[in-house]
């Protein structure tokens, strides 16, 4: 029987990055990665992806609901050992370089592989690899930026982030033709990849000499899962009572909202408009750009009047939206509700990465950001899979009160109510 492998607590940290002047090579580096991702999560959580299978491929909306809440369980299951792992070594960067790697790799291997069912489990495994890597990911904001310049940094990563978006859509926009989704994945891969390096070469962990010379006192690497359980169990009474646990609440609901609806947005411009390749990516870049103006002005107006204040009047105008584009079920009244949709998304993204970080002590931030981006992904599955998926299969292909588009309307006004629902627990947060 191999010996375990040892990892140390992390019971002292450094202290904040210096309030005077920050090195820019690690701020830059940092937001390049949003830059990154944001391609991915553009191809093939928005753009690409969804509509290959649903509208290419011919296959249900639920199919997607079903992969997506497969991945939202085992990140269930993954999520609170990595962030218990991060916190005992201290270190987000190796857990980072890892998954980054693996996501990547399954991005490419979208671009060759045959047969739906293959396509998904790939895009599943890509999708799991993301978000344990963007776990790790917000953390390091505290790294690179004092307290003072954070919610600035946020919106401008964020904000750089839907750049990357705009680029990817040009680009692919060149490289893929009508009904040949597949043709995205492999150049998307090779953005990702290149836009990520930089912070996996240049920003590190702030580590204190403390937390290295307790290793010896660490926990059995092979012990972390079940010590993870527990310290989940723990972590979720523990923010039950706590401001943090209801606004873990308030993003479950609210993210559920906003993903679902950017994930299925092609999806459902196709439905009411008959929209062509030419004119989703249109819809997409301006809903984009505006994402950018979101975010960048979310960092700004969060570090003057708190983000909290940002994230409601975001979320009120989200909801605002997705109503008009649900009852109107026009096609003309996207290209209004897109770009609203998108300052919403770019807003929240900047804002409420944040307001957690005022939420919570520097000692659990691994723990926490961890039990963040868990919330978050579950939402990402039960969104696609209940509010989308399930109300489509419900009312138009079980009962048959409705064709699809109908039962599509109804889908939109559904996520409507968890936006509101969101808004509504976050009024009673301090600040």
């Amino acid at each position: 029987m191999s010996e375990s492998v040892v990892v140390e607590p992390a019971e002292a940290f450094e202290s904040d990055p210096p309030p005077g002047r920050v090195a820019r090579l690690p701020i830059l580096s940092w937001v390049v990665f949003d830059f990154a991702t944001t391609i991915f999560s553009y191809v093939v959580l928005t753009r690409y992806f969804n509509e290959w299978v649903v509208i290419e491929r011919g296959q249900p909306d639920i199919v997607i609901g079903v992969m997506s809440v497969t991945v939202a369980f085992a990140l269930v299951v993954a999520l609170p050992s990595l962030g218990v792992l991060a916190d005992r070594l201290a270190r987000h960067k190796p857990l980072l370089v890892v998954f980054t790697l693996s996501s990547v790799t399954g991005t490419a291997l979208l671009g060759v592989v045959e047969g739906v069912v293959l396509a998904l489990v790939v895009a599943g495994i890509a999708i799991f690899c993301f978000n344990s890597a963007e776990a790790q990911y917000h953390p390091l904001l505290a790294s690179v930026a004092p307290p003072r310049l954070r919610s600035r940094v946020s919106g401008i990563g964020v904000g750089v982030g839907y750049v990357g978006a705009l680029v990817a859509l040009v680009l692919l926009g060149q490289l893929v033709g009508e009904g040949d989704n597949q043709r995205a994945f492999l150049p998307t891969a090779a953005l990702y990849l290149l836009f990520a390096l930089p912070c996996l070469l240049f920003v590190r962990d702030r580590r204190s000499r403390a937390a290295a010379d307790g290793a010896a006192r660490g926990t059995s690497l092979l012990r972390i899962p079940a010590h993870a359980l527990a310290q989940l169990v723990a972590s979720v009474r523990r923010a039950a009572g706590m401001p943090h646990g209801r606004f873990l609440l308030a993003r479950f609901l609210y993210v559920d909202a906003i993903a679902t609806v950017i994930a299925f947005m092609t999806v459902y411009a196709r439905r009411t408009g008959n929209f062509s390749s030419t004119e989703l990516d249109a819809l997409l870049a301006l809903s984009t750009g505006f994402a950018i103006v979101g975010a960048v002005g979310a960092g700004w107006l969060a570090a003057r009047i708190g983000p909290k204040r940002v994230l409601t009047g975001t979320l009120a105008g989200v909801f605002v939206a997705l109503v008009v584009a649900g009852v109107s079920g026009s096609s003309d009244l996207l290209w209004v509700v897109g770009p609203l949709v998108g300052v919403g998304l770019g807003s929240v993204s900047a804002s409420d990465r944040v307001l957690l970080l005022h939420l919570v002590p520097p000692e659990r931030r691994g723990e926490d950001f961890g039990l963040y981006a868990l919330v978050g992904k579950v939402s990402n599955g039960f969104g696609p899979l209940v509010l989308w998926g399930g109300t489509i299969a419900l009312l138009a292909d079980v009962l048959s009160l409705t064709t699809t588009l109908g039962a599509s309307r109804v889908a939109v006004c559904v996520l409507a109510s968890s936006a509101l629902a969101g808004l509504v627990l976050l009024r009673r947060l301090p600040g």
